[in-house]
């Protein structure tokens, strides 16, 4: 409280109360590490009306990009998988009028069957396309207006109507072509899993030499990794036999004459390597029957007692040289190299008499000489057209690359028979010329052709046989060379007049031959590896 006195100069007191309040309306300072602490929390509202709408922002933004992520993400998976099938229906077509489920049972069996990495899994491909061969035959899905030809059943089975055959004669020709396909990789898959077993307690299949039980007294070691090896008595068939493949293909009503041979041969094959001559033998007089369809029997090409073709028949159809080649084959080895010699060689002239000319193709058929950029890149984005059918083989054909590798192997199968039975020299002779002949051949071909895989297969087939067969006869006549220089050296010794003997054999000549073979080997390795890159696209940036 201030009182004022009016006086000349105006004097004002202060009462003592108010002293000691500060002139000024702020407040002191308050350095944090300056003020002593209070035991009181401070209540601070973290929650606050701004902070809540930040929170909101930041939630949405986290949940647009997980999104956008992982949609992205999930779009590539699904464009990467298309892609690959896409690859795979290039590499392995199938009928267009097949339904997506259908096709890609057949590619993924055609691709378990001949993978690029060599790792071939014969079980799983059996079982891909049993799938396409059960939606091929419902009338639900792809099997429309197939008519049975037996009402015989395998309850058995998974599906009971599994080998029923068909009469497929009001289907397309791919429809058909695309069929006669799946039934034959069936079969050929059944022969690699001829005799495997189930464990029922694990569904599990293998080999039934690794099966523990008294059917199998020594069992083959299981690998590292794998699981534990099967017992007989939870163990049952896993597969059916490749024979009832057969059987329906024969069966089947629809199928052109090229494949009911081509059934014939590869089931006569199978009943040959499972030691049935009998049954191997009846199937190939059966192909022989159907390569000859329509002959008279007073005018057949070949004679009917040796097998061997006639030089006054003329130029022989394919399904004919392919019939007595493989009865040549189950000759010589059956040990009749007598009776398969003639056929060999009678093969041999007709081959080297075919036309070295391409046939001409019918009018339509060819492909232009260049293709615009433009059009290359509307091809690449079309689906593949499905390829046109081979070759009846009615006819005699050309000397194409595949044809003259069919040359080589039959002078190899030539000089193999001679140097096992009458003369070294003219068998190795023979042999040199036929690894000539497939190494001109698979050069001619080059690595990676996309257009000639199956001769590329046949000729790198055939020059690794003639390789081998070329060294296994060098080195005999090598090592037996050796044993007499060592012999004759002994003898020099001991004689004081040896240098007045007969003339010698010039010294280390098969020695010298094993070497140039192995340098052939060497130089042709890069011709005989398939070195086709791989195409895995986006997965190759992640590997080592």
């Amino acid at each position: 409280m201030t009182i004022c006195f009016r006086t000349r100069r105006a004097v004002c007191v202060r009462s003592l109360a108010t002293q000691s309040q500060p002139l000024t309306t702020k407040a002191r300072p308050s350095v944090p590490f300056l003020s002593p602490p209070s035991s009181t929390p401070v209540s601070v509202r973290y929650f606050t009306s701004t902070r809540g709408s930040w929170i909101r922002h930041e939630v949405k933004l986290a949940a647009r990009y997980t999104f956008t992520v992982w949609g992205m993400l999930a779009a590539g998976l699904v464009i990467l998988f298309f892609v690959q099938e896409e690859i795979l229906e290039r590499d392995h077509p199938t009928p267009h009028e097949w339904t997506y489920m259908t096709r890609k049972f057949l590619r993924d069996a055609k691709e378990l069957k001949d993978p690029r990495d060599g790792n071939i899994q014969w079980a799983s491909a059996l079982g891909r396309v049993r799938n396409a061969l059960m939606r091929l035959s419902d009338p639900k899905k792809d099997g429309a207006d197939l008519v049975a030809l037996s009402d015989v059943t395998d309850p058995g089975l998974e599906d009971p109507a599994e080998f029923v055959p068909y009469d497929i004669t009001a289907k397309s020709e791919e429809w058909r072509r695309g069929y006669f396909e799946a039934m034959m990789t069936a079969a050929k898959a059944a022969e690699h899993v001829d005799g495997w077993v189930l464990d029922v307690t694990r569904n599990m299949v293998s080999p039934a030499k690794f099966m523990i039980g008294p059917s199998n007294p020594n069992p083959v070691p299981i690998p590292p990794g794998a699981a534990h090896a099967p017992l007989e008595e939870n163990c049952v068939n896993a597969f059916p036999t490749a024979d009832r493949w057969y059987m329906k293909i024969l069966a089947t009503q629809g199928f052109t004459e090229r494949q009911r041979l081509e059934a014939a041969l590869e089931y006569a094959s199978f009943m040959e390597f499972k030691g049935q001559a009998e049954a191997a033998r009846s199937l190939q007089e059966l192909a022989l029957s159907e390569a000859t369809k329509g002959i008279d029997a007073a005018k057949l090409p070949y004679d009917i007692k040796t097998f061997a073709l006639k030089e006054t028949a003329g130029s022989p159809s394919l399904n004919l040289l392919e019939v007595l080649t493989s009865i040549a084959n189950s000759k010589a080895r059956s040990g009749n190299i007598s009776g398969a010699l003639p056929v060999y060689i009678s093969l041999l002239k007709a081959r080297r008499g075919l036309s070295d000319e391409r046939p001409l193709e019918p009018r339509g058929s060819s492909r232009p000489s260049a293709v615009p950029v433009h059009q290359q890149i509307l091809n690449m984005l079309k689906p593949p057209a499905y390829p046109p059918p081979p070759p009846d083989g009615t006819r005699p054909p050309w000397r194409s690359a595949e044809e003259r590798c069919q040359e080589a192997s039959l002078q190899i199968y030539i000089g193999e028979i001679l140097y096992a039975s009458s003369s070294r020299d003219d068998g190795l002779s023979w042999t040199r010329d036929g690894v000539d002949l497939a190494e001109d051949q698979m050069r001619s071909l080059g690595v990676g052709v996309s257009g000639a895989k199956d001769a590329s297969k046949l000729c790198r087939e055939c020059l690794g046989a003639g390789l081998d067969n070329w060294h296994t006869m060098v080195s005999r006549l090598a090592r037996t060379e050796r044993a007499k220089e060592a012999s004759g050296a002994g003898a020099g010794k001991s004689g004081m007049f040896s240098f007045w003997g007969s003339a010698q054999e010039p010294e280390g000549r098969w020695a010298a031959e094993e070497a140039v073979v192995l340098e052939r080997v060497r130089r042709t390795k890069e011709i005989m590896e398939d070195v086709t890159p791989s195409r895995n696209f986006i997965t190759s940036w992640f590997k080592a």
